[in-house]
């Protein structure tokens, strides 16, 4: 019992408990072996910068895709990487000009296009949820939905603390997909009015006044009657003006 706490299951620690700084140190650890490896190459900015992008910043990937990693330890594997940019060659403690999330920030606004791994975690996170919502007939999907998804609302809603740290990771992810998911109206049956983020042409697709009191509408689909606009209902409550879209 004691080797299936602390063992692995492709790749991926078994059990996570409080100390997770722990638990994925073994990823810090690989860091630090590869790039002792490189310490005594001399390598110019180049052939660093390629290194770091396509070797180092590639191994935690398959691991930031399931959990969220302890961000001290995101901030460790980036002082080595920025310890190793600004060395001559090794991993000595050199004067660091810029910051690393500058040299993390993409080339267009004058950063180098290294990853800020703390950022890039939450988007491959992110991206799962993306995959659970849209393809629910995977076995996983159904997992997760059976366990943790039986609310309509489960993104808007905290896990539980008794949920796994891959579920609370996943949901994490969940939190930043749904700054930018919009709800494609249909038959506007599950797309709250007051809430949601439906309205075409606007800037952050809500509505932008509050509702009015008395008002007893809530889904979008009591606006619409054959196919149509209520555009009785639209106007006296505010939800459209001059015959545009209020946002």
């Amino acid at each position: 019992m004691r080797e299936a706490h602390s063992g692995k299951y492709l790749g991926l620690p078994m059990t996570i408990g409080r100390a997770k700084n722990q638990v994925f140190g073994y990823l810090k650890d690989k860091v630090n072996s590869k790039l002792q490896g490189w310490k005594h190459k001399m390598l110019n900015q180049r052939g660093k910068a390629i290194l770091i992008k396509s070797v180092i910043m590639a191994m935690p990937n398959y691991i930031m895709s399931c959990f969220k990693l302890p961000r001290g330890l995101c901030k460790e594997i980036s002082s080595r990487l920025a310890r190793l940019w600004w060395g001559g060659g090794g991993i000595e403690n050199k004067m660091h000009w810029v910051k690393w999330n500058k040299l993390s920030d993409v080339k267009g606004r004058g950063g180098l296009g290294f990853r800020d791994l703390e950022t890039f975690n939450l988007a491959l996170l992110a991206k799962q949820n993306w995959r659970i919502i849209t393809n629910p007939n995977l076995l996983v999907s159904k997992v997760l939905k059976a366990k943790y998804m039986k609310e309509e609302n489960w993104i808007e809603t905290q896990p539980p603390s008794t949920a796994s740290w891959c579920w609370k990771s996943i949901h994490k992810g969940g939190e930043l997909l749904q700054q930018g998911l919009w709800k494609r109206v249909g038959d506007g049956r599950t797309v709250r009015i007051w809430k949601d983020k439906w309205i075409p042409g606007s800037a952050n697709g809500c509505v932008s006044n509050t509702r009015p009191s008395g008002c007893q509408l809530v889904y979008v689909d009591e606006l619409i009657e054959d196919a149509r606009w209520k555009s009785d209902l639209l106007q006296p409550n505010q939800l459209i003006e001059d015959g545009r879209w209020k946002s």
